[in-house]
């Protein structure tokens, strides 16, 4: 879905916004929240930093957004 969402801003980026290169880094993090979303489901790491209905997260909310980010750059910067 999220890679479908991303092919669709890529095309429009190309047709109607003139490559607009913040256009072009907003589909690709389209992109790859859905690789790492895909990738993060079930992996016993994430579940313990981020929590869940029964378990209190490793990280506080501060902490959780910087490793969103920093798997989301892993994905982004290679």
């Amino acid at each position: 879905m999220m890679a479908a969402l991303a092919a669709r801003l890529h095309a429009k980026n190309r047709i109607w916004m003139d490559e607009s290169g913040y256009a072009w880094h907003v589909a690709q993090l389209i992109a790859a929240v859905g690789e790492d979303f895909r990738a993060a489901l079930g992996n016993p790491e994430v579940n313990a930093d981020f929590g869940d209905a029964h378990h209190v997260a490793r990280l506080d909310d501060a902490e959780q957004v910087d490793a969103l980010l920093l798997r989301l750059k892993a994905r982004l910067v290679r």
